[in-house]
């Protein structure tokens, strides 16, 4: 089985870096195939918003990184994706790859509403925030951080089975062991 980790934090060493590996190391010792992708070293075009893909199943532009997302992401069993919070939000690279692969996501439907093609698989959210928790939770950051993948994969069918949020990363340099397991247990829902 295949699981996909897309790295979306250009940071190496960081904290959202660090709780992937885990991530990914726990599921290789659980006999997942482990694929990552690190969103800052793709060569990704923006998409021109022409909702082709959608019914060509593929991008009209020239292909590039985004592609090559789109197919592993196909091929995976279940996905994990993290980011840092860039204003309440996913950073702009990971957004840019995301729009690039709508078609990947979802086709069109027999009515107005798109068909997720991931229906039955699962997916685990992971970001860090500066600002300390509960007050990156309370204010909307990594919350806002969440909420925008949550919607992106759920659109594309994912069942996102659970979140890990570190607040607070400025102050609290590393990861504890707590948050380990948490992301241990969580690799073992999948």
């Amino acid at each position: 089985m295949l699981l996909l980790v897309v790295n979306g934090s250009p940071r190496r060493g960081g904290h959202v870096d660090a709780m992937l590996a885990a991530m990914g190391q726990e599921a290789a010792r659980q006999g997942w195939q482990v694929a990552e992708l690190r969103v800052s070293e793709l060569r990704v075009a923006p998409c021109r918003g022409c909702m082709k893909c959608r019914l060509r199943g593929e991008c009209v532009l020239p292909a590039d990184d985004a592609n090559r997302a789109a197919s592993l992401l196909g091929r995976a069993d279940a996905l994990i994706v993290g980011a840092p919070c860039y204003w309440a939000n996913i950073p702009g690279q990971l957004k840019v790859l995301f729009d690039r692969m709508v078609y990947a996501f979802m086709a069109e439907g027999k009515g107005v509403l798109p068909k997720p093609l991931h229906r039955g698989k699962h997916a685990i959210v992971v970001t860090a925030c500066t600002t300390p928790w509960p007050f990156n939770r309370l204010f909307g950051q990594s919350r806002g951080t969440v909420r925008a993948l949550r919607a992106i994969l759920r659109a594309g069918g994912f069942r996102i089975i659970g979140t890990v949020q570190k607040g607070g990363t400025k102050a609290r340099p590393g990861l504890t062991d707590g948050e380990l397991r948490r992301c241990s247990r969580l690799v073992g829902r999948l």
